[in-house]
C-alpha cells in the first residue's frame, strides 16, 4: 500500500524525495565519521593533558616528600646515644628544629627503639608515653632501617587522618637505637593541598591514592578524604592501579561514571596520582558540534528539497506543456497537431519521437482514406456489387 502510495505522486515528488533520501543519508554518514574521528582526536589530546598534568603533580609530590625525608635525616643524624637518653634536652632540642613545624603540619616525635615517644614538638600534642611500634612507618624504621612514608590511618594523638614519615637514628656504628617522625594531618590545611586543590573542570578532580590499602588520601573534594574504595573485582580501574598501572584511558569510576581519568606512581610512597574529568564534560564541544551539524543538516536539506523541486518544474516544464497541448487538442476534438520542440535534450528528443509517431500514424490514415475511396468508387460502379 506504501509502495503504491508513493508511486501515485509525481516524478517531480519521486525524484525530490529520492534526492533528498541520498542528500541525507550522505549527510549523517559524514557527520558521524567526523564526530568519531574527532572525539577520537579529542580523547587524544584530553589524555596527553591529562598525562602531563598528573605527572607533574606526582613529581612535585615526590620532591615534597624527599624534601621532608631529607630534613628528617638531617636532624636525625644530630641525636646522639646521649640526647635519647636526657628526654629533657631531647625535648629542647626538637624545640629547637622550626622547620620540623614548617614541614610537618601534625608535629614531629622521637622514640625509642621499643617504639615509645619520650619527646615531641609541639609539646601540648601529648604522645610522650604512646608506643607507635605497630604503624608501618615506625616498623620500617625501626626494624629495618629504612625511611618510610606510612599509610594514611586515623591518628592515636590527635584522632584524626594522618601519615607519617619516620626515618631511623643510628648511633656513631650505623646502629639504629631510635626513630624520628614528622605527622602529617589530612583534615588540616597541609602542603598536599597546594597540588591537590585545584580542580579539573567543572566535574573533574585531583586524587591521591593508597592503592594498596584502598584509600584515598586527598583530594580537590576534601570530603573524600580517607574515603575507602571499592572491593577487587568491582570497579577495573581501581584493580590496575593497585596493579601498578599507569596511563590515561576512559574508565568507570567507584560511583558508576563514565570519566577520561590518568595516573601516575608516585615510587616513594607506593602511591599514586590520579586525575578524572566525566567524559560527559570532556567531550562537550563534541555534541555542541553535533547539534550544530544537525540544525545546518535540515537547513541544507531544506534548501537541497526546494532547490530540487525548482530544478525538476524547469527541467520537466516542456513535457508539462505537450502535456496541456494534448489535453486542449483532446478537448477540441480536432486532428493531433505536431506539439513544439523548446529544447534538444532527452525530452527533446522525447516529444520529437511522438511528433514522427504522430507523423506516421497521419500518413498511414491518409493512405488509408485513400485506398477506403478508391475501394468504395469501385464498389459503386461493379454491377456484381449491386446486384
Amino acid at each position: 500500500m506504501g509502495s503504491n502510495l508513493f508511486q501515485s505522486h509525481s516524478l517531480k515528488t519521486r525524484v525530490t524525495l529520492f534526492t533528498l533520501a541520498i542528500f541525507v543519508a550522505s549527510v549523517s554518514a559524514l557527520a558521524f565519521y567526523i564526530s568519531q574521528m574527532l572525539r577520537h582526536d579529542m580523547q587524544r589530546l584530553i589524555e596527553a593533558q591529562q598525562l602531563a598534568s598528573v605527572s607533574y603533580m606526582a613529581e612535585e609530590v615526590s620532591h615534597e616528600f624527599q624534601d621532608r625525608i631529607e630534613t628528617l635525616e638531617r636532624v636525625a643524624a644530630r641525636i646522639s646515644p646521649a640526647m635519647l637518653g636526657n628526654e629533657a634536652l631531647l625535648q629542647t632540642f626538637l624545640e629547637d628544629r622550626i622547620a620540623l613545624l614548617s614541614l610537618f603540619n601534625g608535629g614531629a616525635f622521637v622514640t625509642r627503639l621499643d617504639g615509645t615517644a619520650i619527646a615531641e614538638v609541639p609539646l601540648a600534642a601529648g604522645r610522650i608515653g604512646i608506643n607507635y611500634l605497630n604503624r608501618d612507618a615506625m616498623t620500617s624504621a625501626l626494624k629495618l632501617g629504612k625511611p618510610k612514608i606510612g599509610r594514611p590511618v586515623i591518628g592515636k594523638r590527635p584522632a584524626s587522618p594522618v601519615f607519617a614519615i619516620a626515618v631511623p637514628i643510628r648511633d656513631r656504628q650505623g646502629a639504629v637505637i631510635g626513630a624520628l617522625a614528622g605527622l602529617n594531618q589530612l583534615d588540616k590545611p597541609n602542603f598536599l593541598d597546594n597540588i591537590t586543590r585545584s580542580g579539573y573542570g567543572r566535574t573533574g578532580g585531583n586524587f591521591l591514592i593508597a592503592p594498596l590499602d584502598r584509600l584515598i588520601v586527598t583530594a580537590s573534594d576534601k570530603e573524600r578524604i580517607m574515603a575507602r574504595l571499592p572491593e577487587p573485582g568491582i570497579v577495573p580501574e581501581i584493580d590496575r592501579l593497585e596493579q601498578g598501572y599507569e596511563g590515561a584511558s576512559i574508565d568507570l569510576n567507584p560511583r558508576g561514571v563514565e570519566v577520561l581519568a590518568a595516573s601516575k606512581r608516585i615510587a616513594l610512597a607506593g602511591w599514586v596520582m590520579h586525575t578524572a574529568i566525566s567524559t560527559d564534560e570532556a567531550f562537550t564541544p563534541i555534541r555542541a558540534m553535533q547539534r550544530r551539524m544537525l540544525l545546518a543538516t535540515l537547513l541544507l536539506t531544506l534548501l537541497a528539497a526546494a532547490l530540487t523541486w525548482l530544478m525538476l518544474r524547469r527541467q520537466l516544464m516542456p513535457m508539462l506543456v505537450a502535456v496541456k497541448a494534448l489535453a486542449r487538442q483532446a478537448r477540441a476534438e480536432q486532428a493531433p497537431q505536431p506539439l513544439p520542440v523548446t529544447r534538444q535534450d532527452e525530452i527533446g528528443e522525447l516529444i520529437g519521437g511522438f511528433n514522427q509517431l504522430l507523423m506516421t500514424l497521419q500518413r498511414q490514415q491518409k493512405a488509408l482514406r485513400q485506398s477506403e475511396t478508391k475501394f468504395r468508387t469501385l464498389y459503386d460502379a461493379s454491377s456484381d456489387a449491386v446486384l
